[in-house]
């Protein structure tokens, strides 16, 4: 859209009070709302003096935030305000925002001053190094942004520069990240969020805190179900993860009547969201496993903001591979899956780095490489350094596999607590230890290892079993062709259950 009016305006004068500071310009108002020492918020208007008050629906209520401590200091060509973590500039011709660290490395630049267009306000930022995510959900398989033109009505931008921003309030926005070194926003309006991490992570939790809980999507509203919807389906769930979307509602209704091997495939990838609708099939085997896995998640999700669902660059960001595969994803920290969504009953998956195990054939895969897999499962390759805790009606399978430490934390919904999982290797012996908050059976199952010398600990020696069931607390056995380790241990409610293994 051509501008139609180009605003170069002046700071004049600033007045803070608590958090915000006002900032008086010869042309339209300003104000910076600080929420925490990594997150501010910035509005501005291009004409009148005095700034509309913000809208319930815009994000939290900042009256009540925690007083920030900063230090404000004016040059004769800005003002900078300071916080512990980041340095923060507005110039005093044209009005331009710079943020940087603190040790001076930058962040966010603008690069031009707003100017007004038919679709509302447009300006220019100079882009940080490596990709951009987010922006809402989409059907495409590719997650960096860069190159592209993309219009949404979910205003959440992910940087691997160190930041974040995000536009609240509706309207439809562009961004345009088709240009060398800059990158254009259009927008109803300039009020935004902007965060800083660096961590992913820590991006999330700052617009967890700002906007408050993720509103409810429908994943999809088409009509049919098909291979095409399916696939859809897929890559906007991992690209809404990405934007912090965390809260997809998937109807598995459409797919009641499907051909069986599509109604199977959807039925595999629904069983994974947290909010499905299961139409009548139920949900899949090993969602059936994954109570405790899911439940142990939700505080991420309600308290930190963090998606259930990891799209690959959340998890491994150094690794520019992972830009390029929204078609799978991490459930938690510890596993990796690939759905299946076409006839043929095969894939191509990328591993990043690590070793993986895939859970259907123990098998160990070295990562950083691109394998295919076909199978009438779900793909699902657990971590190097990871404890999966998997329910079953016997009691709680903890699967680790070494060599690296792992350790899980398990929410006991019933009693508000939680249950320590720690597994690692100490030279020559392993060790593996339970915090329980309650009664309960718990069987290791440790892979890819040698048949221990001795299982036990202290004077209390576990007993070795010949075959694998039934299995009493207190008993180990090894399956020699897959190289895993099963032990029983019978965990008291505030007892430390502590098992070495001897090599």
């Amino acid at each position: 859209m051509q501008a139609v009016g180009v605003v170069i305006a002046a700071l004049i004068s600033f007045a803070a009070d608590g958090n915000r500071i006002a900032l008086k310009l010869d042309h339209g108002a300003a104000e910076i709302t600080w929420v925490n020492e990594s997150t501010f918020r910035y509005r501005r208007t291009l004409v009148g003096q005095a700034m509309p008050p913000v809208q319930p629906a815009e994000g939290r209520p900042l009256a009540d935030t925690d007083l920030v401590p900063l230090e404000i200091k004016e040059t004769p060509d800005a003002l900078v305000i300071l916080s512990r973590l980041i340095e923060l500039s507005v110039s005093k011709k044209g009005v331009l925002l710079s943020v940087r660290q603190r040790d001076g490395t930058p962040l966010m630049q603008d690069a031009e001053p707003p100017v007004t267009t038919g679709d509302g306000v447009e300006w220019t930022r100079t882009s940080p190094p490596g990709p951009f995510y987010g922006l809402g959900p989409r059907a495409e398989p590719e997650l960096d942004l860069r190159g592209k033109r993309i219009e949404t009505d979910r205003a959440f931008l992910l940087t691997s520069g160190g930041y974040g921003e995000f536009h609240p309030g509706p309207g439809r926005f562009r961004f345009d990240f088709q240009r060398q070194g800059t990158y254009r926003v259009t927008a109803p309006r300039i009020d935004y969020y902007f965060y800083y991490g660096p961590k992913f992570k820590q991006i999330f939790e700052h617009h967890h805190e700002a906007r408050g809980s993720s509103p409810e999507w429908r994943v999809t509203d088409e009509p049919a179900a098909s291979w095409g919807t399916l696939r859809t389906s897929l890559l906007r769930m991992v690209q809404a993860a990405m934007s912090a979307e965390l809260d997809p509602w998937f109807d598995l209704t459409e797919y009641k009547n499907a051909p069986a091997d599509l109604a199977a495939r959807a039925r595999q990838i629904g069983s994974l969201v947290p909010k499905v609708t299961a139409a009548g099939n139920g949900l899949s085997g090993f969602r059936q496993q994954l109570d405790s896995f899911f439940s142990s998640y939700v505080p991420d999700v309600d308290f930190h903001g963090y998606p259930a669902w990891h799209a690959l660059p959340f998890q491994f960001p150094a690794d520019p591979e992972c830009a390029h595969h929204a078609d799978e994803f991490m459930l938690g920290d510890e596993m990796l899956v690939a759905p299946i969504y076409d006839a043929t009953g095969q894939r191509s998956l990328y591993l990043p780095q690590g070793v993986w195990t895939n859970l259907e054939t123990n098998g160990e895969l070295q990562g950083r490489r691109t394998i295919t897999v076909k199978t009438a499962s779900l793909p699902v390759f657990a971590r190097n350094g990871a404890i999966v805790p998997l329910d079953s009606g016997g009691g709680m399978a903890l699967h680790y596999f070494p060599t690296l430490p792992a350790e899980f934390f398990l929410v006991e919904e019933d009693i508000a607590k939680y249950s320590q999982v720690h597994a690692a290797p100490a030279g020559d012996e392993m060790r593996l230890e339970i915090e329980s908050a309650k009664d309960r059976d718990y069987e290791w199952v440790v892979h890819h290892v040698a048949c221990p010398s001795a299982v036990g600990f202290g004077d209390l020696q576990y007993r070795k079993l010949e075959r694998p069931n039934p299995m009493a607390g207190g008993t180990w056995f090894y399956d020699a062709a897959q190289r895993n380790l099963y032990v029983r241990v019978s965990a008291k409610a505030g007892g430390d259950a502590i098992v070495n293994l001897k090599f």
